[in-house]
Protein backbone atom coordinates (compact mmCIF):
# COMPACT_ATOMS: atom_id res chain seq x y z
CA UNK A 1 0.00 0.00 0.00
CA UNK A 2 0.89 3.63 -0.27
CA UNK A 3 -0.02 6.72 1.60
CA UNK A 4 0.06 10.13 0.07
CA UNK A 5 -0.67 13.73 1.07
CA UNK A 6 -1.07 16.91 -0.29
CA UNK A 7 0.09 19.83 0.92
CA UNK A 8 -2.21 23.32 0.84
CA UNK A 9 -1.36 24.12 -2.98
CA UNK A 10 -2.67 20.94 -3.47
CA UNK A 11 0.86 19.29 -4.52
CA UNK A 12 2.01 15.74 -2.67
CA UNK A 13 3.75 16.15 0.46
CA UNK A 14 4.58 12.80 2.08
CA UNK A 15 4.71 9.62 0.31
CA UNK A 16 5.44 6.02 2.42
CA UNK A 17 5.60 2.91 0.41
CA UNK A 18 5.60 -0.60 1.13
CA UNK A 19 2.65 -0.37 4.31
CA UNK A 20 1.66 -3.62 5.33
CA UNK A 21 -0.65 -2.44 8.33
CA UNK A 22 -2.59 0.88 8.26
CA UNK A 23 -5.31 2.34 9.98
CA UNK A 24 -7.06 5.73 8.71
CA UNK A 25 -9.26 8.21 10.23
CA UNK A 26 -10.04 11.50 8.84
CA UNK A 27 -7.33 13.43 11.00
CA UNK A 28 -4.76 10.39 11.74
CA UNK A 29 -2.99 8.10 9.96
CA UNK A 30 -1.43 4.79 11.74
CA UNK A 31 1.07 2.72 9.76
CA UNK A 32 3.94 -0.51 9.46
CA UNK A 33 6.12 -0.59 6.37
CA UNK A 34 7.18 -3.96 5.28
CA UNK A 35 10.56 -2.36 6.45
CA UNK A 36 9.59 -2.11 9.92
CA UNK A 37 8.74 1.45 10.49
CA UNK A 38 6.01 2.78 12.23
CA UNK A 39 4.80 5.94 12.15
CA UNK A 40 1.36 8.03 13.45
CA UNK A 41 0.64 11.36 11.06
CA UNK A 42 -1.68 13.81 12.08
CA UNK A 43 -2.39 17.63 11.51
CA UNK A 44 -2.82 17.18 7.68
CA UNK A 45 -3.06 20.50 5.66
CA UNK A 46 -5.19 18.99 3.19
CA UNK A 47 -5.59 15.52 3.64
CA UNK A 48 -4.50 11.94 2.54
CA UNK A 49 -5.46 9.08 0.56
CA UNK A 50 -3.83 5.32 0.67
CA UNK A 51 -4.01 3.06 -2.21
CA UNK A 52 -2.05 0.32 -3.96
CA UNK A 53 1.69 0.21 -4.28
CA UNK A 54 1.32 1.01 -7.84
CA UNK A 55 -0.69 4.56 -6.90
CA UNK A 56 1.12 7.46 -9.08
CA UNK A 57 1.45 10.31 -6.25
CA UNK A 58 1.43 12.75 -9.34
CA UNK A 59 -2.04 11.52 -9.65
CA UNK A 60 -3.50 12.00 -6.20
CA UNK A 61 -5.69 15.49 -6.74
CA UNK A 62 -8.25 16.94 -4.06
CA UNK A 63 -10.94 14.92 -4.95
CA UNK A 64 -9.22 11.84 -5.06
CA UNK A 65 -8.50 12.94 -1.54
CA UNK A 66 -11.91 13.50 -0.64
CA UNK A 67 -13.07 10.62 -2.15
CA UNK A 68 -10.87 8.41 0.28
CA UNK A 69 -11.68 10.62 3.07
CA UNK A 70 -15.30 10.64 3.00
CA UNK A 71 -16.21 7.09 4.72
CA UNK A 72 -13.85 8.43 7.56
CA UNK A 73 -16.39 12.25 7.66
CA UNK A 74 -19.20 9.45 7.48
CA UNK A 75 -17.98 7.83 10.64
CA UNK A 76 -17.02 11.30 12.34
CA UNK A 77 -20.46 12.20 11.80
CA UNK A 78 -22.40 8.83 13.38
CA UNK A 79 -20.32 9.73 16.83
CA UNK A 80 -21.27 13.00 16.69
CA UNK A 81 -24.67 11.84 16.41
CA UNK A 82 -24.53 9.02 18.71
CA UNK A 83 -23.09 11.50 21.47
CA UNK A 84 -25.76 13.96 20.55
CA UNK A 85 -28.70 11.23 20.91
CA UNK A 86 -26.89 10.15 24.00
CA UNK A 87 -26.77 13.10 25.61
CA UNK A 88 -30.44 12.86 25.20
CA UNK A 89 -33.56 16.22 25.13
CA UNK A 90 -35.35 18.39 27.22
CA UNK A 91 -39.36 16.98 27.17
CA UNK A 92 -41.94 19.53 27.35
CA UNK A 93 -42.50 19.74 30.80
CA UNK A 94 -38.90 20.41 31.76
CA UNK A 95 -37.69 16.66 32.63
CA UNK A 96 -34.22 16.52 30.71
CA UNK A 97 -33.41 12.67 29.88
CA UNK A 98 -30.31 11.16 28.90
CA UNK A 99 -31.15 8.74 25.62
CA UNK A 100 -28.42 6.18 25.65
CA UNK A 101 -28.53 2.79 24.92
CA UNK A 102 -29.25 2.20 28.48
CA UNK A 103 -31.94 4.89 28.87
CA UNK A 104 -33.82 3.55 25.50
CA UNK A 105 -33.63 0.21 27.00
CA UNK A 106 -35.39 1.47 30.22
CA UNK A 107 -37.87 3.07 28.19
CA UNK A 108 -38.69 -0.26 25.90
CA UNK A 109 -38.63 -2.31 28.85
CA UNK A 110 -41.32 -0.03 30.50
CA UNK A 111 -43.32 0.07 27.13
CA UNK A 112 -43.07 -3.87 27.96
CA UNK A 113 -44.76 -3.81 31.43
CA UNK A 114 -47.30 -1.10 30.15
CA UNK A 115 -48.39 -3.09 27.52
CA UNK A 116 -48.58 -6.86 29.27
CA UNK A 117 -49.65 -5.64 32.72
CA UNK A 118 -52.88 -3.21 32.16
CA UNK A 119 -53.28 -2.47 35.58
CA UNK A 120 -50.23 -1.03 35.81
CA UNK A 121 -50.89 2.91 35.80
CA UNK A 122 -47.44 4.54 36.47
CA UNK A 123 -43.93 4.00 36.17
CA UNK A 124 -41.03 5.98 37.69
CA UNK A 125 -38.82 7.70 35.01
CA UNK A 126 -35.15 8.82 35.83
CA UNK A 127 -34.76 12.44 34.81
CA UNK A 128 -31.21 14.13 34.43
CA UNK A 129 -32.81 17.37 36.69
CA UNK A 130 -35.62 16.10 38.59
CA UNK A 131 -34.20 12.73 40.18
CA UNK A 132 -36.87 9.89 39.57
CA UNK A 133 -40.23 10.79 38.98
CA UNK A 134 -43.34 9.13 38.03
CA UNK A 135 -45.40 9.24 34.73
CA UNK A 136 -48.85 7.84 34.89
CA UNK A 137 -49.65 5.68 31.35
CA UNK A 138 -50.10 8.14 29.02
CA UNK A 139 -48.03 10.50 30.15
CA UNK A 140 -45.03 8.12 29.54
CA UNK A 141 -46.52 6.96 26.28
CA UNK A 142 -46.31 10.91 25.37
CA UNK A 143 -42.52 11.36 26.62
CA UNK A 144 -41.79 7.91 24.33
CA UNK A 145 -43.19 9.11 21.22
CA UNK A 146 -41.60 12.51 22.01
CA UNK A 147 -38.13 10.91 22.78
CA UNK A 148 -38.45 8.61 19.65
CA UNK A 149 -39.21 11.95 17.44
CA UNK A 150 -36.00 13.32 18.99
CA UNK A 151 -33.94 10.51 17.71
CA UNK A 152 -35.31 10.31 14.38
CA UNK A 153 -35.10 13.78 13.77
CA UNK A 154 -31.64 12.90 14.27
CA UNK A 155 -31.43 10.09 12.55
CA UNK A 156 -32.57 11.92 9.53
CA UNK A 157 -29.93 14.55 9.80
CA UNK A 158 -27.04 11.93 9.47
CA UNK A 159 -28.71 10.13 6.74
CA UNK A 160 -29.14 13.51 4.89
CA UNK A 161 -25.41 14.14 5.74
CA UNK A 162 -24.35 10.89 4.21
CA UNK A 163 -26.62 11.38 1.16
CA UNK A 164 -25.11 14.91 0.60
CA UNK A 165 -20.90 13.22 1.20
CA UNK A 166 -21.92 10.03 -1.09
CA UNK A 167 -23.75 12.33 -3.56
CA UNK A 168 -20.74 15.25 -3.80
CA UNK A 169 -17.91 15.35 -5.80
CA UNK A 170 -15.25 17.27 -3.88
CA UNK A 171 -12.82 19.56 -5.56
CA UNK A 172 -12.10 21.23 -1.98
CA UNK A 173 -11.48 18.73 1.02
CA UNK A 174 -11.72 21.64 3.66
CA UNK A 175 -15.49 21.59 2.09
CA UNK A 176 -15.60 17.77 3.49
CA UNK A 177 -14.02 18.31 6.47
CA UNK A 178 -16.32 21.66 7.28
CA UNK A 179 -19.35 19.12 7.77
CA UNK A 180 -20.93 19.41 10.75
CA UNK A 181 -23.49 17.21 12.29
CA UNK A 182 -25.30 20.21 13.83
CA UNK A 183 -24.18 23.81 14.84
CA UNK A 184 -27.29 24.21 16.91
CA UNK A 185 -28.82 20.85 18.52
CA UNK A 186 -32.72 22.97 19.46
CA UNK A 187 -33.65 22.97 16.00
CA UNK A 188 -34.18 19.62 15.89
CA UNK A 189 -36.29 19.11 18.94
CA UNK A 190 -39.30 18.11 18.45
CA UNK A 191 -42.33 20.84 18.18
CA UNK A 192 -43.97 21.32 21.82
CA UNK A 193 -47.77 20.72 21.43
Amino acid sequence: MKFVSLNTENKVGNVIENIVNQTSKLDQFVYTTAEGEYGVLSGFQVGYCVGEDNLDPVTVTPQVVADYLKPYKIEELQEQCNLIVASGFEYMNGDKFLYGADQQNDFSQKQILLLLNPALTTVQVQTKNNGIKKYTRQEFINLVTYANEFKDQLMQRLDDLIQKINETEYSDVQELRNLTFVEDVSILMPDAE
